[in-house]
């Protein structure tokens, strides 16, 4: 990716996120409750958020901006797998 933000996986763990890269905090859920649903499914979803970036990317090169272009940088079942996989780690579950 060529972005802005801090590339690679990102982890949540007891309100931290950070990336697996360098392991260092970079954002915090402040009052985190691990025993709250809710935060833990905010935690998730910050993770997944590089997954679900590359996932929407993916997605519209294949079905937007190049439609009908042979050879175009993803193929439907890639681009499909990648939102799988990024949806499901925002879910709570592990797609490598």
């Amino acid at each position: 990716m060529n972005n802005k933000h801090t590339e690679g996986t990102w982890y949540a763990h007891d309100g931290q996120i950070y990336p697996e890269e360098t392991g260092k905090t970079f954002a915090v859920i402040p009052h985190f409750d691990k025993e709250n649903e809710e935060q833990q499914a905010n935690a998730r979803l910050i993770a997944a958020a590089p997954k679900l970036y590359e996932a929407c990317e993916a997605l519209l090169a294949r079905f937007i901006t190049e439609p009908y272009a042979p050879g175009s940088q993803y193929n439907d079942d890639e681009a499909v797998k990648m939102a799988e996989d990024a949806l499901s780690e925002m879910k709570g579950g592990r797609h490598e």
